[in-house]
């Protein structure tokens, strides 16, 4: 038995390094605005087009978890790698021959840029999904936290490669070639495709969702199946068992036999009922991650069922008739927001938890700024300056580099943190949401109300509050799903979830191209009459300040969304508590 658990934690450690390298590479489409500059110089775009490039590149990542959620749901990682594989293939080998041709327009980018969207989707869900269902709910924040840490650190990891090794600055001209635009870029779209391809495969055959022990359950009369947690759960409930068995012998209401005393445990699965989807427990299979509680009282849960006969264990009768099963009896408490709620998709569409969430998704801002840093940088510029170009470009770099190391640290710190607030204070998750939120509104105020030029270190900061805060809103993400829809149908609800956030960046971006284009307009200049290629037009504050006061009133929105779904969250647990008692 050792060695199999040590087999196992081995292919559940290997998953986890095979998909923090797929998270590593799902993240490339953050970091467009490295070579953003190159597509519009080649191709002759408008601020207005490469924005709407990159939202759809953005919206695609969203939309695609209704795509790749159900292909994971029903077929597992490995199809849903594989599919990444092909999709990224497809996306970035196409932008590839269709930059260095310079053929297909505006349109045909925007397809093939959609396929990297989707296949960045794929690769970001398999990794997820598998990993977080390897380890406990306990663990889910930490877990999300690293992974996600790592998809946060992508869009630096490609943009330093890009500097470093695609820049194309000692690229001599061709004066035969009417072709703007390096020919690095060119290169780096090749290398994309090669890296991203083969990674996927790598997780295809090596990332594994560890299939755990199913035991049965009844449920008045009926069955169903359930899965335990922790792969030595079996193991620790003999020991257990006997042990609780000697408290309950003790414990004066409690018996042992037909109908010990109850405990709840970390792992305890049952199968409550519910009235409209609300307020109430689905009919669908419910796995509740709790502490467990120490025998004293036989507390009762509307729908219980018993595990049976996979080991011994102290078992208590509710009122409804069902049972509940213990194997843990050392501790007097359990949590009520480490509760995955298995339900089905159609069962979120009247839960308000579920609403309050898609309007914070939807509504969040940051996209704008995210996608837009190198023409805010250039805004800010001295255009007389004849080093301007090279700074500009350098400065990018600098601002993409501390937007991704920002969102890798918020990641890693608001999952770590948050599994230590919600096992230690019974505090739901989704307070780090809320306050996240809030901390969001700092740099798109800066942007939007000074009343002159941003200066570089408020950029600096808000480039740092931008990234740390949008990281640790999608590590978050991530484990709230779970914590409150459940494991069963992750990809499909994520889905759900994300699915209206994908019109966001096509929303925010387009509302910064058509402020920055009639900033241009004013100061009546045109394409063609830029200082030189890799040099934005627009400059001052008018480049960028109305559409970052549009973006705060949208923030604030947000706001307010992630404050109720916060209270809804933590009145329901509440509830349960109440229950117990």
């Amino acid at each position: 038995m050792s060695m199999k658990i040590s087999s196992t934690n081995m292919i559940k450690y290997l998953s986890l390094a095979i998909g923090i390298m797929v998270m590593a590479l799902s993240g490339s489409l953050f970091s467009f605005a490295s070579f953003s500059t190159d597509l519009k110089a080649r191709f002759g775009f408008s601020s207005s087009n490469i924005n709407l490039l990159s939202a759809i590149g953005d919206t695609s990542m969203y939309v695609g978890f209704l795509i790749v959620g159900p292909i994971y749901d029903h077929y597992g990682e490995r199809w849903t790698m594989i599919t990444a594989s092909i999709l990224t293939f497809l996306g970035y080998g196409g932008m590839y021959i269709a930059y260095a041709k310079a053929w297909g327009g505006l349109g045909f980018l925007m397809v093939l840029y959609c396929l990297a969207g989707v296949a960045s989707t794929a690769g970001y869900l398999a990794a997820l999904a598998a990993n977080m269902a390897n380890f406990p709910a306990s663990t889910s924040g930490t877990v999300s936290g690293i992974l996600l840490a790592f998809f946060g650190l992508s869009a630096t990891l490609f943009s330093q490669i890009k500097t470093h090794l695609f820049s194309g600055h000692d690229e001599v001209a061709d004066p035969n070639s009417t072709l703007k635009g390096t020919k690095a870029t060119q290169t780096f779209l090749l290398f994309l495709t090669i890296i991203t391809t083969a990674i996927y495969l790598i997780g295809a055959v090596f990332m594994v969702k560890i299939k755990k022990p199913v035991v049965k359950t009844l449920d008045s009369g009926s069955s169903s199946n359930t899965t335990v947690n922790d792969s030595s759960d079996i193991e620790k409930r003999a020991a257990v068992a006997a042990a609780a068995a000697a408290a309950a012998a003790t414990t004066p209401n409690a018996t042992v036999g037909s109908t010990p005393i109850q405990a709840l445990s970390r792992s305890t699965t049952f199968t409550p009922s519910m009235k409209n989807g609300r307020e109430g427990w689905n009919n669908s299979s419910t796995t509740l991650d709790k502490e467990s509680v120490a025998p004293r009282t036989a507390h009762h849960l509307p729908g219980d069922t018993i595990l049976e006969s996979t080991a011994p264990a102290l078992t208590a009768p509710n009122n409804n008739g069902g049972i509940i099963t213990t194997t843990d009896a050392s501790k007097t408490w359990f949590n009520p927001y480490l509760t995955s709620i298995d339900m089905k998709p159609r069962a979120l569409l009247v839960e308000s938890t579920f609403w309050f969430f898609v309007i914070a998704q939807v509504s969040q801002q940051g996209f704008s700024y995210i996608n837009n840093v190198d023409s805010i940088v250039h805004a800010i510029l001295d255009p007389l300056d004849p080093s301007t170009a090279t700074r500009a470009i350098s400065l990018t770099g600098l601002h993409v580099t501390l937007i991704s190391i920002g969102n890798c640290l918020g990641r890693l710190a608001s999952g770590i943190l948050s599994d230590w607030v919600i096992n230690r204070y019974r505090i739901s998750r989704s307070i780090f949401f809320f306050i996240s939120e809030i901390l969001i509104l700092i740099p798109l105020i800066i942007m939007g109300f000074s009343t002159s030029i941003v200066s570089m270190p408020l950029l600096i900061i808000s480039s740092c509050l931008i990234g740390a805060t949008y990281g640790a809103t999608g590590a978050l993400f991530a484990s709230m799903t779970r914590d409150f829809f459940g494991d069963t149908y992750y990809g499909t609800n994520c889905g759900m979830v994300m699915v209206l956030n994908g019109f966001n960046p096509i929303i925010a971006n387009q509302i910064y191209g058509v402020f920055y284009d009639r900033a241009v307009e004013k100061m009546g200049l045109t394409h063609e009459s830029q200082p030189s290629e890799d040099h934005m037009t627009c400059l001052g504050s008018a480049c960028y300040d109305s559409g970052f006061k549009i973006a705060s009133l949208l923030q604030v929105v947000c706001v307010v969304a992630a404050g109720l779904l916060f209270w809804t969250h933590m009145r329901k647990g509440r509830k349960l508590m109440q229950n117990m008692a």
